[in-house]
Formats: structure tokens, sequence, C-alpha cells
């Protein structure tokens, strides 16, 4: 397999910043879910008595500290992405979906988008956690 061209990679680029992969990759956004995992321990031996400032730090400390060690792994997760993208699509495809993400029916796509995820993600947390209540109990009772 040849390598990609030059315009190939700049398509990928593109088409990573227009549907903000881009963005995600730059700040590490995408890790911050790991700060709310209380399986991960990041409060083992920490007081519980804690002022508003400590709780502030305990939801931000934890998004800091992932960032941060993010940075030595973020041009692993920035080939990833690029070389699947190589990979996944034809120059033309890129050029076509470029084009239809920055249209307005495809920026309104990927709003509505990401809203509709926020959305449900919220509005069904209950439900979720009462369905994997359900699993974890029919799992347990074999």
């Amino acid at each position: 397999e040849s390598p990609p061209t030059e315009e190939k990679i700049e398509l990928i680029r593109r088409f990573m910043a227009v549907v903000g992969i881009q963005s995600r990759l730059d700040s590490g956004s995408f890790l911050e879910r790991y700060a709310f995992v209380p399986e991960l321990g990041w409060h083992e031996g920490s007081s519980e008595n804690r002022n508003e400032s400590n709780i502030l730090d305990s939801l931000t400390g934890p998004i800091g500290e992932l960032k941060a060690a993010y940075e030595k792994y973020r041009s692993v997760y920035q080939s990833e992405y690029e070389q699947h993208l190589i990979w996944e699509f034809t120059e033309y495809e890129l050029r076509q979906l470029i084009a239809f993400f920055e249209s307005s029916v495809g920026k309104h796509y990927l709003d509505g988008t990401w809203r509709m995820e926020a959305y449900i993600r919220t509005n069904m947390e209950e439900t979720e956690q009462a369905l994997v209540a359900e699993a974890v109990q029919s799992y347990r009772s074999g």
C-alpha cells in the first residue's frame, strides 16, 4: 500500500477539525469521563471532610491529572486517528464529507447529534442505572 498523498493528509486534517475530532484530541476532553468513575479510586486515602474548595478540587483535580498524563500519549492518539482515516476513506469521500459537514445542514447535524446524545444520556440516566442493577442482579443469581 502506498503512502497517502499530501492532499489526502490535508483532507484528513480538515475532516478531523470540522467534525470535532481534532479539538477533542487537542484538549484530551474525551478522557474526562474517567474522572467520575469512583472505582478508579481517585479519592482513596483523602479526607472525607472537604470544604468548598476541596470539593471543587475533587472534581477538577482528576481531570487535570488525566490531561497532564495524556500529553505523553497525545501523538499516539493523533496518529491512530489519522492512520484509520487514511485507511477508511478515499480522497473523494473525504472531500464529500468535508463539504457536507462544512454546510449549514452538516453543522446542524453535528450540533444536533451532540445535543441529542447529551439530553438522552441525562434523561436515561435513571433508566440505565436500573437496567444495569437488574442485569447485575440477574447475573449474580445465575
